[in-house]
């Protein structure tokens, strides 16, 4: 039994979900609602500490940390393998890998998202920091876990209210794309000849940062392998279920703009 803690246009809960459809595995899920702080909630930081999403379980076992999980999903479902077999493919692998996960995507997204979207999204920080203060009073046996939440979200507030720190980060966007460019003019994928976990992970941060307006740096012939990479990434099955068909139910999308807009 595979279950599935995820959230509606959440970037790494898109990442495990493509992995599960390119193996074409059935999971239970479990949707939280990021606008209501469900993920806050002392039930969900019981089971992840971070109170992040997604949160894998399988037969019992608690997974956490979208990169950790689709590792784990290739070894404990290796049809179709998505592991190139020679070492120095893997090692080229984990390095793409690593390259988009220890990019701020989180802040480039909070910041860079305009109009009502970009409203919601910075105003559910501000109230995030509130509530969290609250529920480290009333949630002593996980003051700590708290506590590290508390700090990591003042921080990010901090970091998308800067306009330098904004640009600067958005600086970084080119030069990791020339990378990718690079690449993908010698191979069809991040790995060679055969689609990867690399290639699973960028679909999400290639899709996040087109929906952001950053595609004019792969636009006509300025970066032509990248903009071919991503057509390829799009047509397939596994980005229509897992990117697509990403869409929060209207009844939490209502109950989220509430919690946005009447909460003081």
């Amino acid at each position: 039994m595979l279950e599935l803690y995820h959230a509606s246009g959440s970037l790494c809960s898109q990442k495990v979900k493509l992995v599960l459809a390119e193996k074409n595995l059935e999971w239970k899920s479990h949707l939280l609602n990021l606008l209501t702080f469900d993920n806050l909630q002392p039930s969900y930081i019981q089971l992840n500490s971070k109170g992040v999403v997604p949160t894998l379980i399988h037969d019992g076992k608690v997974i956490t940390d979208s990169a950790i999980i689709i590792r784990y999903l290739d070894e404990q479902f290796p049809h179709p393998k998505l592991t190139p077999a020679p070492p120095t493919l893997q090692e080229k692998m984990n390095s793409w890998i690593n390259l988009q996960n220890e990019f701020p995507m989180r802040e480039v997204m909070y910041g860079n998202y305009t109009g009502i979207e970009g409203f919601v999204l910075r105003r559910s920080i501000q109230i995030k920091q509130k509530l969290l203060s609250q529920l480290m009073q009333l949630n002593y046996e996980l003051k700590e876990q708290y506590e590290t939440k508390l700090n990591d979200v003042r921080k990010w507030n901090s970091t998308i209210q800067d306009v330098k720190k904004m640009t600067s980060l958005n600086a970084k966007i080119e030069p990791m794309l020339n990378q990718l460019e690079e690449q993908l003019s010698q191979t069809e994928w991040l790995c060679g000849a055969t689609y990867s976990l690399a290639d699973a992970m960028w679909t999400a941060v290639l899709n996040r940062l087109d929906e952001l307006k950053f595609s004019y740096l792969w636009a006509e012939n300025t970066r032509p392998a990248l903009k071919l990479y991503l057509r390829q990434l799009k047509a397939r099955p596994s980005f229509k279920t897992a990117i697509q068909s990403d869409k929060m139910p209207l009844p939490m999308l209502f109950a989220g703009l509430c919690r946005t807009f009447l909460c003081i």
